[in-house]
């Protein structure tokens, strides 16, 4: 059975991702493995940190995730099997260890604009899963209630498709959801790529070809403005990104350029190697 992983701080825009992922959960018919981890700080004068004082955060956190479980128990009416885990490691690190496993279905991650306390959620973590994480990533906007996935959105830039396209990947998703899916490509004003991207366009459709899906082209100076009209217009319940090179990654992350989506998406974004 595939496990879909919920890091957690314990914040609320954690919690609120702890429920849709056991709704996801119910829906695909994973497990669900809850995870804090205690990141080790840096000492002064490399002074080892305390060993009483780990272990009393990890009883904390323990006694957390145990009562969070519960919770997600209740509200599943007992239908998902829920485990928990506290580790005293980097989030990259953490990262490293999913990527070795086989059966991780998704990770889903909250996301959270204010507060050190909600530190563990700003940009920074969500674009080190997005480039480091072999699974898909799920981040999940604050507030956001689980609802059927009905329309997937998937924003392409057509350069290199055959190559660089998980095709496999986006196949094995929908075989979980009956969605629709709408391909999206944003061209800047008088860009010069059109005979490209209708190539590209046709080996998508024809490599994707059971699932129909449809392609839109839109023009836009601003590849996030452009994402969030077409998700706007579009009602699209999942938008599926494929940061196949290190400047889209950034371009979509980057606080700079793109805090919104990245601290408030308005539907979740799952990121796809």
């Amino acid at each position: 059975m595939k496990t879909i992983i919920v890091p957690t701080d314990f914040s609320a825009a954690s919690i609120n991702a702890a429920y849709y992922a056991a709704e996801l959960a119910m829906h695909t018919h994973a497990e669900i493995t809850l995870l804090h981890v205690i990141a080790m700080p840096l000492t002064v004068a490399e002074v080892p940190l305390p060993i009483d004082s780990i272990e009393i955060a990890m009883g904390e956190a323990n006694r957390s995730l145990k009562e969070l479980k519960e919770k997600l128990e209740s509200y599943s009416n007992d239908k998902l099997c829920i485990t928990f885990r506290t580790t005293v490691n980097s989030f990259l690190g953490e990262l490293e260890n999913f990527n070795r496993q086989k059966k991780i279905f998704a990770m889903v991650m909250g996301t959270s604009g204010a507060g050190a306390t909600e530190a563990f959620f700003l940009g920074s973590f969500s674009l080190a899963a997005a480039k480091h994480l072999a699974r898909p990533l799920i981040v999940v906007p604050p507030g956001y209630r689980f609802k059927e996935i009905r329309k997937i959105g998937l924003a392409c830039d057509m350069r290199n498709v055959s190559e660089t396209v998980p095709f496999q990947g986006i196949k094995d998703i929908f075989e979980y959801f009956p969605a629709k899916l709408e391909i999206l490509y944003v061209s800047k004003p008088k860009e010069k790529m059109y005979p490209q991207v209708l190539t590209e366009t046709k080996f998508m459709q024809n490599n994707l070809a059971w699932l129909h899906p449809e392609i839109r082209i839109t023009t836009n100076n601003d590849i996030k403005q452009g994402l969030e009209d077409f998700v706007s217009k579009n009602s699209i319940d999942l938008l599926m990104l494929l940061p196949k090179e290190r400047n889209f990654v950034e371009s979509i992350f980057h606080k700079s350029v793109t805090r919104k989506m990245v601290l408030h998406p308005e539907v979740p974004v799952m990121i796809v190697h």
